[in-house]
């Protein structure tokens, strides 16, 4: 052992993780664009956009955990910028994103199944 010390040393880098997206996922992307180009104006539809997915590839590259999702299995990460969940997996080498809904969705009102007191 030589003693030096590097004063530049770099942590170990996290393996990104290959970003898939469901087709539902696809398609709500898709009408979120709609939407806001019909009720903002298309320079606002394109920032929604490039936030749902910049925020996805976040959570690929970083490895990001975010809130448990209703869903076994399954994680939640919500934006702040624009009222929208991502519900994904994340899986040893890849996340997979199953939806981008809208915060008030009927999604979001179900109920847990867990165990109620009697």
């Amino acid at each position: 052992m030589s003693g030096r010390t590097s004063t530049n040393a770099e942590p170990p880098a996290v393996p990104r993780k290959r970003l898939e997206f469901a087709a539902k996922a696809r398609r709500d992307i898709e009408a979120i664009e709609s939407y806001y180009l019909e009720e903002a104006g298309e320079k606002l539809a394109g920032q929604a956009v490039d936030a749902i997915l910049t925020q996805a590839e976040k959570i690929a590259a970083l490895d990001l955990k975010f809130r448990p999702g209703i869903r076994a299995g399954t994680r939640e990460c919500v934006m702040t910028r624009f009222p929208y969940t991502l519900i994904y997996l994340s899986k040893a080498r890849e996340v997979f994103i199953l939806r981008v809904l809208h915060q008030r969705a009927e999604y979001f009102n179900r109920i847990k199944t867990a165990k109620r007191p009697s």
